[in-house]
């Protein structure tokens, strides 16, 4: 009888904890960029979640379309992708900095190492800015 319990616990532990990710994870991760664009994928996951009976998954799509709906604001989001390309416009000040500490020692081992992480950074801080041009694109066509 104590391992029923302790087994009926457990589960309930695990379906109340993934429950509560998902609604976090779907409010921050729809796919629209705009606060509309997100209501509307995380309603598509709803319908698609009630027609396959997954009451756990509507549940936690319903926590998130609640977060959305009450929380979420373009101005925000705005904020959030300029934030995102100031800080990787600083990593690739940081690479450059490094790559040139490099080519003064002169070790070619270094600076093709350094010349890679420098080509990661410009490529992040260019879909960071491709992330904020789809943004403000999904705004003009509302």
């Amino acid at each position: 009888m104590k391992s029923v319990i302790l087994v009926m616990t457990k589960v309930t532990i695990i379906t109340l904890a993934s429950l509560f990710s998902l609604g976090a994870y779907a409010s921050e991760h729809s796919e629209g960029l705009t606060c509309e664009s997100k209501k509307q994928t995380i309603e598509t996951q709803i319908d698609y979640a009630k027609k396959n009976n997954n009451s756990h998954q509507v549940q936690g799509l319903e926590k998130a379309l609640h977060d959305v709906n009450n929380y979420c604001s373009n101005d925000k989001l705005e904020e959030k992708y300029n934030k995102k390309i100031q800080e990787k416009t600083d990593k690739v000040v940081e690479r450059t900095q490094e790559l040139n500490q490099a080519k003064t020692k002169g070790n070619e081992h270094k600076i093709a190492k350094q010349q890679a992480k420098l080509a990661d950074a410009e490529k992040e801080l260019n879909e960071a800015k491709a992330e904020l041009a789809k943004f403000y694109q999904e705004l003009k066509l509302r």
